[in-house]
């Protein structure tokens, strides 16, 4: 099993680290007390043997964590254990900002006591368990899309998990999708409803997809979407997002939006596997 073990200060990023660490394919555990790491990996094997990667966070929460997390890693070594511990931190006036933008108590500062002063012994707690890590990972200056960049250059062998892409259609007189991170507006297109033939169908019919292929405009709007959607994704994949949503929307989310989804999605799929094509108004 591939362990890592995610340490550190209070307010620089441990959970955040995480977060990106479980989103790589890794299960992820909070809180866990020092003393019970190796009987937790013990049970993992037992109740899941086709788990290979766990990462666990641990911090000076835990009573007797400093002198007991040595002890800990002395023992997987011991057993030919490896195990990758990661030590998150940043700038005492970047904790000091964290601290009083989300106005928690920290836990090192007792009654009455500062928060610098509970950074400072935190440090001094810590500074052994720093010396060992694998990795130091400051946080000061970075967003959540470079801590995850700086997370895959500390670990290269991480597994990757790219963005999933959706394109979704919709109506627009029954309101923009809240999922929506890009909004497309394909109303001033030739629109199917106005035919009597092609209005019972929808977008995912060839006698629509045909009518609508045969306007400029339309090929025109489909063509440069396609060209964006193009250069954007891989920009938006590097930042390292879960999801990504596409929404076009024409009045009713019937014919024009619905060709338009269908459309890219089949000039797309084979370059980004993980696109899906959704339409909100049509059920199935």
């Amino acid at each position: 099993m591939e362990l890592v073990v995610v340490t550190g200060l209070s307010g620089a990023g441990r959970r955040s680290v995480l977060g990106a660490l479980e989103d790589s394919g890794y299960t992820a555990l909070d809180n866990v007390p020092a003393r019970l790491l190796e009987p937790l990996i013990e049970l993992e094997d037992r109740l899941y043997p086709g788990r290979t990667r766990l990462a666990v966070g641990m911090d000076s929460r835990h009573e007797d964590f400093a002198g007991e997390f040595e002890p800990m890693l002395q023992a997987f070594e011991d057993r030919s254990q490896p195990v990758h511990v990661i030590f998150v931190e940043a700038d005492d006036e970047v904790l000091l900002r964290r601290f009083s933008e989300t106005r928690r108590v920290h836990h090192l500062a007792g009654e009455g006591g500062s928060v610098a002063d509970a950074i400072r012994r935190e440090r001094q707690l810590l500074a052994s368990i720093r010396a060992r890590a694998s990795a130091v990972l400051n946080t000061s200056r970075l967003t959540l899309s470079e801590m995850r960049q700086r997370i895959h250059e500390l670990l290269p062998g991480l597994p990757g998990r790219d963005t999933k892409v959706r394109i979704v259609s919709f109506g627009f007189k029954f309101g923009v999708p809240l999922e929506a991170d890009v909004v497309l507006d394909a109303r001033f297109l030739p629109n199917p409803h106005y035919v009597p033939e092609l209005k019972p169908l929808n977008g995912r019919d060839e006698p629509v997809q045909k009518f609508l292929l045969s306007s400029e405009d339309f090929q025109a709007f489909l063509d440069k979407t396609e060209d964006w959607l193009r250069w954007s994704l891989p920009l938006v994949q590097q930042e390292g997002r879960a999801y990504h949503t596409i929404a076009i929307g024409c009045t009713g989310g019937q014919h024009r939006s619905v060709a338009l989804a269908e459309l890219l999605g089949k000039r797309l799929k084979v370059d980004f596997p993980n696109l899906t094509v959704r339409h909100r108004e049509q059920a199935g």
